[in-house]
Protein backbone atom coordinates (compact mmCIF):
# COMPACT_ATOMS: atom_id res chain seq x y z
CA UNK A 1 0.00 0.00 0.00
CA UNK A 2 1.18 3.52 -0.76
CA UNK A 3 1.63 6.12 1.91
CA UNK A 4 -1.02 8.85 2.45
CA UNK A 5 1.50 11.40 1.20
CA UNK A 6 2.12 9.49 -2.03
CA UNK A 7 -1.60 8.87 -2.48
CA UNK A 8 -2.27 12.61 -2.09
CA UNK A 9 0.47 13.50 -4.56
CA UNK A 10 -0.90 11.07 -7.15
CA UNK A 11 -4.40 12.46 -6.76
CA UNK A 12 -3.10 16.00 -7.16
CA UNK A 13 -1.19 15.07 -10.32
CA UNK A 14 -4.26 13.40 -11.80
CA UNK A 15 -6.28 16.51 -10.97
CA UNK A 16 -3.78 18.83 -12.69
CA UNK A 17 -3.62 16.61 -15.78
CA UNK A 18 -7.42 16.45 -15.96
CA UNK A 19 -7.82 20.21 -15.68
CA UNK A 20 -5.13 20.76 -18.33
CA UNK A 21 -6.84 18.31 -20.68
CA UNK A 22 -10.23 19.98 -20.25
CA UNK A 23 -8.70 23.43 -20.81
CA UNK A 24 -7.00 22.21 -24.00
CA UNK A 25 -10.14 20.56 -25.36
CA UNK A 26 -12.29 23.63 -24.73
CA UNK A 27 -9.97 26.34 -25.97
CA UNK A 28 -8.47 24.46 -28.89
CA UNK A 29 -11.92 24.67 -30.51
CA UNK A 30 -11.64 28.48 -30.41
CA UNK A 31 -8.38 29.18 -32.23
CA UNK A 32 -6.85 32.63 -32.12
CA UNK A 33 -7.71 34.77 -35.13
CA UNK A 34 -5.10 34.67 -37.84
CA UNK A 35 -3.96 38.24 -37.32
CA UNK A 36 -3.01 37.41 -33.71
CA UNK A 37 -0.48 34.77 -34.67
CA UNK A 38 0.83 35.54 -38.14
CA UNK A 39 0.45 37.67 -41.23
CA UNK A 40 -2.80 37.38 -43.20
CA UNK A 41 -2.62 34.93 -46.13
CA UNK A 42 -2.39 37.50 -48.90
CA UNK A 43 0.19 37.73 -51.65
CA UNK A 44 2.76 40.39 -50.83
CA UNK A 45 2.42 41.98 -54.25
CA UNK A 46 2.41 45.64 -53.15
CA UNK A 47 5.62 47.50 -53.89
CA UNK A 48 6.87 51.06 -53.88
CA UNK A 49 3.84 52.48 -55.73
CA UNK A 50 1.89 52.71 -52.46
CA UNK A 51 4.71 52.91 -49.94
CA UNK A 52 3.90 55.70 -47.40
CA UNK A 53 0.44 56.12 -48.95
CA UNK A 54 -2.74 56.69 -46.92
CA UNK A 55 -6.08 55.07 -47.74
CA UNK A 56 -8.79 57.37 -46.37
CA UNK A 57 -11.73 55.03 -46.96
CA UNK A 58 -11.82 51.31 -46.14
CA UNK A 59 -14.80 49.21 -45.01
CA UNK A 60 -13.97 46.27 -42.74
CA UNK A 61 -15.72 43.86 -40.42
CA UNK A 62 -17.41 43.69 -38.01
CA UNK A 63 -20.17 45.31 -40.03
CA UNK A 64 -23.82 44.96 -40.99
CA UNK A 65 -22.68 44.38 -44.58
CA UNK A 66 -20.42 41.36 -45.17
CA UNK A 67 -16.81 42.49 -45.56
CA UNK A 68 -13.80 40.72 -46.98
CA UNK A 69 -11.37 41.63 -44.17
CA UNK A 70 -11.61 42.53 -40.50
CA UNK A 71 -9.94 45.60 -38.99
CA UNK A 72 -6.76 43.77 -38.06
CA UNK A 73 -6.37 42.12 -41.45
CA UNK A 74 -6.78 45.50 -43.19
CA UNK A 75 -4.03 46.97 -41.03
CA UNK A 76 -1.72 43.98 -41.50
CA UNK A 77 -2.10 44.04 -45.26
CA UNK A 78 -1.50 47.81 -45.42
CA UNK A 79 1.53 47.52 -43.14
CA UNK A 80 3.02 44.81 -45.36
CA UNK A 81 2.60 47.20 -48.29
CA UNK A 82 4.52 49.80 -46.22
CA UNK A 83 1.60 52.21 -46.22
CA UNK A 84 1.54 55.06 -43.70
CA UNK A 85 -2.07 54.98 -42.49
CA UNK A 86 -5.62 53.85 -43.20
CA UNK A 87 -9.04 55.13 -42.15
CA UNK A 88 -11.75 52.63 -41.18
CA UNK A 89 -15.32 53.58 -42.09
CA UNK A 90 -18.62 52.02 -41.04
CA UNK A 91 -22.04 53.33 -42.03
CA UNK A 92 -23.68 52.15 -38.80
CA UNK A 93 -21.23 52.41 -35.89
CA UNK A 94 -18.21 54.38 -34.76
CA UNK A 95 -14.82 52.94 -35.68
CA UNK A 96 -12.84 55.11 -33.24
CA UNK A 97 -12.53 52.54 -30.44
CA UNK A 98 -11.73 49.86 -33.00
CA UNK A 99 -8.91 52.02 -34.37
CA UNK A 100 -7.41 52.41 -30.90
CA UNK A 101 -7.27 48.63 -30.45
CA UNK A 102 -5.87 47.97 -33.92
CA UNK A 103 -3.05 50.43 -33.31
CA UNK A 104 -2.01 48.38 -30.29
CA UNK A 105 -2.00 45.10 -32.23
CA UNK A 106 -0.50 46.44 -35.49
CA UNK A 107 1.84 49.27 -34.47
CA UNK A 108 3.62 49.29 -37.85
CA UNK A 109 0.88 51.52 -39.31
CA UNK A 110 -1.48 54.20 -38.01
CA UNK A 111 -5.18 53.36 -38.13
CA UNK A 112 -7.83 56.06 -37.76
CA UNK A 113 -11.58 55.85 -37.22
CA UNK A 114 -14.59 58.08 -36.96
CA UNK A 115 -18.36 58.21 -36.99
CA UNK A 116 -20.95 58.43 -39.77
CA UNK A 117 -23.99 60.48 -38.74
CA UNK A 118 -26.69 58.05 -39.87
CA UNK A 119 -29.83 57.04 -37.95
CA UNK A 120 -28.02 54.32 -35.98
CA UNK A 121 -26.06 56.96 -34.02
CA UNK A 122 -28.93 59.44 -33.76
CA UNK A 123 -28.47 61.21 -37.09
CA UNK A 124 -26.94 64.68 -36.88
CA UNK A 125 -25.97 64.08 -33.28
CA UNK A 126 -23.31 66.29 -31.65
CA UNK A 127 -23.11 63.91 -28.68
CA UNK A 128 -22.12 61.05 -30.99
CA UNK A 129 -19.33 63.19 -32.44
CA UNK A 130 -18.09 64.23 -29.02
CA UNK A 131 -18.12 60.64 -27.70
CA UNK A 132 -16.33 59.33 -30.80
CA UNK A 133 -13.46 61.77 -30.36
CA UNK A 134 -13.21 61.35 -26.59
CA UNK A 135 -13.05 57.57 -26.93
CA UNK A 136 -10.72 57.52 -29.92
CA UNK A 137 -8.40 60.35 -28.93
CA UNK A 138 -6.03 61.17 -31.79
CA UNK A 139 -7.37 58.14 -33.69
CA UNK A 140 -11.01 59.25 -33.46
CA UNK A 141 -10.53 61.75 -36.23
CA UNK A 142 -13.20 61.69 -38.95
CA UNK A 143 -16.83 62.85 -38.98
CA UNK A 144 -18.90 61.83 -41.98
CA UNK A 145 -22.22 63.54 -42.62
CA UNK A 146 -25.07 61.08 -43.45
CA UNK A 147 -24.38 58.44 -46.06
CA UNK A 148 -26.90 55.63 -46.61
CA UNK A 149 -29.53 57.53 -44.58
CA UNK A 150 -29.07 60.87 -46.33
CA UNK A 151 -32.22 62.09 -48.04
CA UNK A 152 -30.26 62.60 -51.25
CA UNK A 153 -28.95 59.00 -51.14
CA UNK A 154 -32.47 57.61 -50.71
CA UNK A 155 -33.77 59.71 -53.60
CA UNK A 156 -30.94 58.82 -55.99
CA UNK A 157 -31.24 55.08 -55.36
CA UNK A 158 -35.06 55.08 -55.10
CA UNK A 159 -35.16 53.81 -51.52
CA UNK A 160 -37.89 54.41 -48.97
CA UNK A 161 -37.35 55.73 -45.47
CA UNK A 162 -36.91 58.94 -43.53
CA UNK A 163 -33.95 60.69 -45.06
CA UNK A 164 -31.63 63.03 -43.19
CA UNK A 165 -30.92 66.53 -44.46
CA UNK A 166 -28.08 68.73 -43.26
CA UNK A 167 -29.02 71.97 -45.01
CA UNK A 168 -32.02 73.69 -46.59
CA UNK A 169 -32.18 76.66 -48.94
CA UNK A 170 -28.42 77.00 -48.93
CA UNK A 171 -28.11 77.18 -45.15
CA UNK A 172 -27.02 74.44 -42.74
CA UNK A 173 -29.55 73.30 -40.17
CA UNK A 174 -28.96 74.13 -36.46
CA UNK A 175 -27.99 70.56 -35.55
CA UNK A 176 -25.49 70.51 -38.42
CA UNK A 177 -23.99 73.77 -37.19
CA UNK A 178 -23.60 72.22 -33.73
CA UNK A 179 -21.67 69.29 -35.20
CA UNK A 180 -19.47 71.60 -37.25
CA UNK A 181 -18.56 73.56 -34.12
CA UNK A 182 -17.23 70.38 -32.48
CA UNK A 183 -15.29 69.54 -35.64
CA UNK A 184 -13.74 73.01 -35.56
CA UNK A 185 -12.97 72.91 -31.82
CA UNK A 186 -11.32 69.46 -31.91
CA UNK A 187 -9.65 69.93 -35.30
CA UNK A 188 -11.39 66.87 -36.75
CA UNK A 189 -11.80 65.92 -40.41
CA UNK A 190 -15.21 66.76 -41.89
CA UNK A 191 -16.41 64.46 -44.67
CA UNK A 192 -19.57 65.28 -46.58
CA UNK A 193 -21.01 61.77 -47.02
CA UNK A 194 -23.85 61.16 -49.47
CA UNK A 195 -25.67 64.48 -49.20
CA UNK A 196 -26.67 66.53 -52.25
CA UNK A 197 -24.36 68.88 -54.11
CA UNK A 198 -26.39 71.85 -52.84
CA UNK A 199 -25.94 70.65 -49.27
CA UNK A 200 -22.24 70.06 -49.87
CA UNK A 201 -21.73 73.65 -50.95
CA UNK A 202 -23.72 74.97 -47.96
CA UNK A 203 -21.65 72.84 -45.58
CA UNK A 204 -18.36 73.95 -47.13
CA UNK A 205 -19.43 77.56 -46.80
CA UNK A 206 -20.36 77.19 -43.12
CA UNK A 207 -17.19 75.19 -42.43
CA UNK A 208 -15.13 78.05 -43.80
CA UNK A 209 -16.92 80.51 -41.52
CA UNK A 210 -16.02 78.28 -38.56
CA UNK A 211 -12.40 78.03 -39.76
CA UNK A 212 -12.57 74.27 -40.22
CA UNK A 213 -9.26 73.33 -41.82
CA UNK A 214 -9.88 69.72 -42.82
CA UNK A 215 -12.72 69.15 -45.30
CA UNK A 216 -13.00 66.19 -47.66
CA UNK A 217 -15.79 65.80 -50.21
CA UNK A 218 -16.66 62.09 -50.08
CA UNK A 219 -16.20 60.39 -53.50
CA UNK A 220 -17.03 63.72 -55.14
CA UNK A 221 -17.65 62.34 -58.64
CA UNK A 222 -19.93 59.44 -57.64
CA UNK A 223 -23.75 59.42 -57.91
CA UNK A 224 -23.81 60.69 -54.35
CA UNK A 225 -23.03 63.55 -53.94
CA UNK A 226 -22.82 63.87 -57.75
CA UNK A 227 -20.86 67.11 -57.90
CA UNK A 228 -20.46 68.83 -61.26
CA UNK A 229 -17.05 69.97 -62.43
CA UNK A 230 -18.06 73.52 -61.47
CA UNK A 231 -19.08 72.36 -57.98
CA UNK A 232 -15.76 70.59 -57.53
CA UNK A 233 -13.84 73.65 -58.67
CA UNK A 234 -15.80 75.84 -56.24
CA UNK A 235 -15.28 73.43 -53.34
CA UNK A 236 -11.56 73.21 -54.09
CA UNK A 237 -11.30 77.00 -54.27
CA UNK A 238 -12.93 77.11 -50.82
CA UNK A 239 -10.21 74.87 -49.42
CA UNK A 240 -11.92 71.48 -49.49
CA UNK A 241 -10.19 68.35 -50.75
CA UNK A 242 -11.99 66.12 -53.25
CA UNK A 243 -11.96 62.36 -52.74
CA UNK A 244 -11.51 59.99 -55.68
CA UNK A 245 -12.47 56.42 -54.77
CA UNK A 246 -11.22 53.45 -56.76
CA UNK A 247 -14.41 51.50 -56.10
CA UNK A 248 -16.36 53.93 -58.31
CA UNK A 249 -14.44 52.62 -61.33
CA UNK A 250 -15.65 49.11 -60.43
CA UNK A 251 -19.31 50.12 -60.30
CA UNK A 252 -21.99 50.04 -62.97
CA UNK A 253 -23.89 47.31 -64.77
CA UNK A 254 -20.82 45.07 -64.91
CA UNK A 255 -19.94 45.40 -61.22
CA UNK A 256 -18.85 42.23 -59.41
CA UNK A 257 -20.88 43.27 -56.38
CA UNK A 258 -24.64 43.20 -56.93
CA UNK A 259 -25.28 46.33 -54.86
CA UNK A 260 -22.83 48.33 -56.96
CA UNK A 261 -24.77 47.71 -60.17
CA UNK A 262 -27.16 50.47 -59.09
CA UNK A 263 -24.37 53.03 -59.26
CA UNK A 264 -22.92 54.62 -62.39
CA UNK A 265 -19.29 53.93 -63.12
CA UNK A 266 -16.82 56.78 -62.71
CA UNK A 267 -14.00 55.63 -64.93
CA UNK A 268 -10.33 56.18 -64.22
CA UNK A 269 -10.24 58.22 -67.42
CA UNK A 270 -12.88 60.61 -66.04
CA UNK A 271 -11.03 60.88 -62.74
CA UNK A 272 -7.77 61.67 -64.52
CA UNK A 273 -9.49 64.34 -66.59
CA UNK A 274 -10.80 66.03 -63.42
CA UNK A 275 -7.33 65.94 -61.87
CA UNK A 276 -5.84 67.60 -64.95
CA UNK A 277 -8.44 70.38 -64.91
CA UNK A 278 -8.64 71.09 -61.16
CA UNK A 279 -5.15 70.10 -60.05
CA UNK A 280 -3.83 67.19 -58.01
CA UNK A 281 -3.20 69.49 -55.06
CA UNK A 282 -6.97 69.42 -54.43
CA UNK A 283 -7.52 65.63 -54.48
CA UNK A 284 -7.21 62.68 -52.12
CA UNK A 285 -7.11 59.13 -53.45
CA UNK A 286 -8.78 56.29 -51.55
CA UNK A 287 -10.21 52.87 -52.37
CA UNK A 288 -13.61 52.62 -50.57
CA UNK A 289 -13.08 48.87 -50.84
CA UNK A 290 -14.24 46.15 -48.50
CA UNK A 291 -16.98 44.13 -50.20
CA UNK A 292 -16.15 40.48 -50.79
CA UNK A 293 -16.15 40.40 -54.64
CA UNK A 294 -13.86 43.43 -54.90
CA UNK A 295 -10.04 43.53 -54.71
CA UNK A 296 -8.29 43.69 -51.36
CA UNK A 297 -7.83 47.35 -50.32
CA UNK A 298 -4.03 47.51 -50.62
CA UNK A 299 -4.12 45.66 -53.94
CA UNK A 300 -6.88 47.95 -55.18
CA UNK A 301 -4.87 51.00 -54.16
CA UNK A 302 -1.88 49.76 -56.16
CA UNK A 303 -4.12 49.21 -59.21
CA UNK A 304 -5.60 52.70 -58.79
CA UNK A 305 -2.15 54.28 -58.83
CA UNK A 306 -1.05 52.28 -61.86
CA UNK A 307 -4.19 53.11 -63.84
CA UNK A 308 -3.89 56.85 -63.14
CA UNK A 309 -0.24 56.81 -64.20
CA UNK A 310 -1.34 55.13 -67.44
CA UNK A 311 -3.75 58.06 -67.92
CA UNK A 312 -0.90 60.57 -67.76
CA UNK A 313 -0.95 61.49 -64.07
CA UNK A 314 2.63 62.07 -62.91
CA UNK A 315 4.35 60.42 -59.94
CA UNK A 316 4.52 63.83 -58.25
CA UNK A 317 0.75 64.24 -58.62
CA UNK A 318 0.23 60.72 -57.27
CA UNK A 319 2.35 61.60 -54.23
CA UNK A 320 0.22 64.68 -53.57
CA UNK A 321 -3.02 62.68 -53.67
CA UNK A 322 -1.84 59.56 -51.82
CA UNK A 323 0.62 60.97 -49.29
CA UNK A 324 0.79 64.73 -48.84
CA UNK A 325 -2.87 65.73 -48.95
CA UNK A 326 -4.31 62.93 -46.78
CA UNK A 327 -1.48 63.42 -44.28
CA UNK A 328 -2.43 67.10 -44.01
CA UNK A 329 -6.02 66.13 -43.24
CA UNK A 330 -5.00 63.64 -40.52
CA UNK A 331 -2.26 65.83 -39.10
CA UNK A 332 0.45 63.17 -39.45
Amino acid sequence: MCSPELYSAVNWAVYIISITAVFWLVFSSFPLPLYAVENPPFANSQESTIESAIDFHIHSSPDVIPRRLDDFEVAKLAARAKMKAVVLKNHYASTAARAVLVNKIVPEIEVFGGVVLNHSVGGINPDAVDAMHRIGGKYGKVVWLPTVDAEHHLQVFHKSGMGIKVAENGKVLPETAAVLKIVAKENLVLETGHISSEEVMAVVGEANLLNIKNILITHAMADVPGLSLENMQAAAAAGAFLELAFVNDLMGENAADEAHKNWHQVSITKMAAAIKVIGAEHFVMSTDLGRKPDPLPAEGYKLFVEKLINEGISPHEIDLMTKHNPALLLGI
